[in-house]
């Protein structure tokens, strides 16, 4: 009989446990020796979740069936998954299989844990819960007349967040509100560079300290000024609410009411630290809101930009904002423009400076001195730039073209702290500017770690605080034919994610991208044949795009990190080998195999990280560009047409052009600009993923000039109602399958770390 669902998410007497002579430390994931030596070893969340389900009925044999209905419900995994979670632990335990001292296998029955159980650190209760709450005041809250007393509470009990993607996997270790990782409690200044220091070998060896980890998506993070709160977005079914909560793993309280279908997002605190001021988007449109620190009624200043969600930044004068026009809303004549709007009367006044062309310029954010705007220009070959805030000349300050996500100001102005992909790691990891000097420090983290992105500095602190990244992708597939009720089977299943699948031409192999060994890698298997799988050591693929089969189903585009450095690789998957190609000028992003054989199609930087299409001549080196297309993000051939099919930087239209690339002209266009990356190609012509308002997701063929292809709903296959964010799609017209990948749980925690840990004092000077 299964374990009752209850039994694993009632709450615990503690976050950490000690097994054997290990502790588990359920917030962090981390497994250690009670010692503390060797270093402590980070599973995976389903790993955890198999582990929690064992201690649960500890001592006692819990069947793969139980543990399937407990950590992956609602989904349809093999039993593989469940031996890589075991061999994970067991790894962790530095047990043996064959003479278990923590678990044992038993025969046709399952696993049990053998190894005793007892929970530590178990708190005393509570003494009353107005004591707490009386410490839920923001500094600035005397000063605004607002006592205690007087705080809005909540009027609403916040539902667990349920996953709308798929089923949400609700185990034990999600309602942990997370663990002050070196107890350093309440305060952030108490969260200084000293106490971490003492308590690690090396800077890149200090754990992140995760203050906001429930299940829901947790994100969009803003300190207040002298760090002491931050203010969040917490997501619901329906929508979103603003939180509040000190620095530290506490409790937080809503600052804005959660209502469905309104959405709270993105705070930025003033800088005297008494407003917040936030964006409220729903069906009807997006607007600029103002309230105040300690909560209240929130009013609105003015319209968003475009009506489009962005996020905005303070202006030191505390009566402006700064933002920047999203593509998503703009046209390509005004892309990337930065506004600056007077709280005073709500209107967004364009700043004048040198524009970036066909490129975007992104999360804009004004140094506390004043005079400078920071901003990401670009997207996949991102690179921060800054102008003097009243307009100008913009400025170039790094040269990495890679994708960034958000930049955030030291107190004294002469750094800069973003979150960066990097390459050879394959996730994103923190990284400081030095301004004057050029010099970049990064922070990768212990081996392991998550995504982190989206920083955002105290002005008066010492600390930086992010959004951590757990979500988990898993790819599935579809029979065209089964129309709205077929059955998405999951591919491959994994405690890793896996993402971007390519399906080959002779519909026998498939390749996609996947951390399941603990590193991102590039991995190929037979259809049908599990024991086929197999990855490409010493290459990290970029996971933009999915590889681009060639149409003989030999041979393979990929853009990665390999043996000969970073660039356009072919893949060879049957001989495992991977063959840097020789791109003239280096960066590419994305590229396709020619009908010609001595002809290839490759987007890459066109200058300055704007991206375009070239095609070129490979019959001898260098190559020799034929043509080029400026604003070019994604190319797919349509052999049946005759054509390239493209999609750009911005806007939702699809786009093609000859396979000389004469003559390009719209062809269509796709209800979202997500969607414009949901193309794929096949014998029939080239297929996108769309929707309308009768299907979310309607499979059908992109339009040809002068023709009627997708342009009525009837053009294509409803597929599903569902709300999915896939990010990559493959196609085999010849089985009529739909291979793609998708996040099926999304989850964002809030974490914290010192500034020390970037080589930057609690001033902004550099320490190194």
């Amino acid at each position: 009989m299964s374990t009752p669902k209850s039994r694993v998410t009632d709450s615990r007497p503690s976050e950490r446990l000690r097994i054997g002579n290990c502790l588990v430390d359920i917030p962090l994931r981390e497994i250690s020796a009670a010692g503390g030596d060797p270093a402590p070893v980070r599973v995976t969340l389903k790993a955890l979740g198999v582990l929690l389900s064992l201690v649960a009925d500890a001592g006692k044999p819990v069947s793969r069936d139980q543990l399937l209905e407990q950590v992956w419900p609602g989904t349809l995994p093999t039993d593989d998954v469940i031996t890589q979670a075991i061999t994970q632990l067991r790894k962790a335990f530095g047990d043996d299989r064959d003479n278990p001292r923590y678990i044992e296998t038993i025969s046709k029955q399952g696993y049990r844990l053998v190894a005793a159980v007892e929970w530590v650190d178990v708190p005393q209760p509570v003494a009353s819960r107005t004591a707490a709450e009386s410490q839920m005041t923001p500094a600035g809250a005397a000063a605004d007349g607002m006592p205690p007393s007087a705080m809005p509470k909540s009027r609403f009990s916040m539902p667990l967040y349920r996953n709308v993607i798929a089923p949400a996997v609700v185990i034990v270790f999600f309602f942990v509100l997370g663990r002050g990782i070196l107890d350093l409690r309440p305060r952030a200044q108490e969260i200084g560079a000293s106490a971490l220091m003492s308590a690690s070998a090396g800077l890149n060896a200090i754990p992140i300290q995760r203050i906001a980890s429930l299940p829901e998506v947790e994100n969009q993070p803003s300190l207040s000024p002298d760090g002491s709160w931050i203010a969040y977005s917490r997501a619901f079914e329906q929508g979103a609410a603003l939180m509040l909560q000190t620095s530290s793993a506490v409790s937080p309280r809503p600052l804005t009411e959660a209502v469905p279908g309104r959405w709270d997002v993105m705070p930025a605190w003033s800088p005297e630290g008494r407003r917040i001021a936030f964006l409220r988007y729903t069906h009807g449109g997006c607007v600029v809101m103002l309230m105040p620190a300690v909560g209240g009624n929130a009013q609105e200043v003015g319209p968003c930009l475009d009506s489009h969600p962005h996020p905005v930044s303070w202006h030191p004068d505390g009566g402006s904002l700064i933002a920047a026009r999203t593509a998503g809303g703009a046209t390509a004549a005004s892309d990337g423009v930065l506004h600056r709007m007077r709280l005073d009367d709500g209107h967004w006044r364009r700043i004048a400076y040198a524009g970036a062309g066909s490129g975007e310029d992104l999360f804009p954010t004004v140094s506390p001195d004043g005079r400078w705007i920071a901003f990401q220009r670009n997207t996949s070959l991102s690179d921060l730039w800054r102008v003097p805030v009243n307009g100008g000349n913009a400025e170039r300050l790094t040269h990495l073209h890679t994708n960034l996500y958000g930049l955030a100001w030291t107190a004294d102005s002469k750094h800069l702290v973003f979150a960066r992909y990097h390459e050879l790691r394959g996730r994103l990891i923190l990284s400081s500017l030095e301004i004057a000097s050029g010099r970049i420090t990064d922070y990768p983290g212990p081996d392991g770690d998550n995504s982190v992105m989206f920083p955002t500095i105290a002005r008066n602190g010492d600390v930086v605080a992010f959004e951590i990244d757990d979500d988990h992708r898993m790819m599935r597939r579809i029979r065209l034919d089964a129309g709205e009720q077929a059955e998405h089977e999951p591919l491959l299943e994994s405690t890793g994610s896996n993402m971007l699948p390519a399906i080959a031409p002779d519909g026998t192999q498939l390749m996609f991208m996947s951390n399941r060994s603990g590193d991102l890698r590039l991995w190929w298997a037979e259809r049908g044949k599990p024991d086929s799988l197999r990855s490409f050591e010493h290459f990290v693929p970029m996971p933009r795009y999915a590889v681009t089969w060639h149409l003989s189903s030999q041979r393979a585009l990929a853009i990665g990190h390999g043996p000969a450095g970073k660039g356009l690789y072919e893949i060879e998957p049957r001989q495992g080998r991977a063959t840097r190609l020789p791109v003239p000028g280096g960066h590419p992003v994305h590229a396709a195999y020619h009908p010609d054989p001595m002809l290839i199609l490759v987007a890459g930087d066109h200058g300055e990280g704007r991206l375009g299409l070239t095609l070129y001549d490979r019959s001898r080196e260098p190559w020799r560009a034929l043509a080029r297309i400026d604003d070019v993000a994604q190319v797919v051939v349509d052999r049946r047409n005759q054509r390239v099919v493209f999609s750009r930087m911005s806007g939702t239209e699809l786009w093609a052009a000859g396979l000389d690339l004469a003559r390009p002209q719209r062809v269509d266009q796709v209800s979202s600009r997500r969607r414009v990356r949901l193309m794929a190609g096949s014998a029939e012509g080239v297929w996108v993923m769309d929707g309308d308002k009768t299907c979310n997701w309607r499979w059908r063929l992109v339009g040809v000039a002068g023709g009627s292809a997708g342009a009525a709903p009837s053009a294509g296959r409803c597929i599903g109602r569902h709300f999915w964010v896939p990010d990559g799609v493959s196609y085999h017209a010849g089985d009529g399958v739909v291979y793609w990948s998708m996040a099926e749980k999304a989850h964002t925690d809030i974490g914290l770390l010192p500034l020390s840990v970037l080589g930057v004092s609690k001033q902004g000077h550099a320490t190194h």
